[in-house]
């Protein structure tokens, strides 16, 4: 399903768009907005990064920082589930992952089909 919500209309298809939004007063505030080549960060990096910025949004301190990053195994310390991630296409031919850690949503778009990727239809 393409959800089209808020689609970066300068991402290209060899490259990931960052963005991290605030929710405040019934809207959505734009805080980060940043284009990188594919070739220069992994998938697993851009989640990283992306973890990382929510983090430091979140003002967390050090105990609790740590606390994100063990596992979800029983004792101490306890794990704290900061970040709630999931997956869209927002447009045809373009992937979304987003994390939420109330009240800032952060989400990569990404290329993933080139082939459909803002194909003009005739009409």
């Amino acid at each position: 399903m393409n959800t089209s919500y808020s689609v970066c209309s300068q991402l290209k298809s060899s490259e990931r768009c960052f963005r991290l939004f605030e929710y405040n007063a019934g809207e959505f505030v734009e805080l980060f907005h940043e284009h990188v080549p594919n070739h220069r960060i992994s998938s697993d990096e851009a989640f990283q990064f992306t973890r990382a910025l929510l983090i430091k949004y979140s003002a967390l301190g050090d105990r609790e920082i740590l606390q994100t990053f063990v596992n979800n195994r029983s004792g101490n310390p306890e794990k704290i589930q900061l970040i709630v991630g999931d997956t869209e296409f927002p447009e045809a031919g373009v992937f979304r992952r987003y994390f939420n850690s109330s009240p800032y949503m952060a989400w990569i778009d990404e290329v993933t089909d080139k082939s459909t990727f803002r194909v003009q239809s005739e009409s």
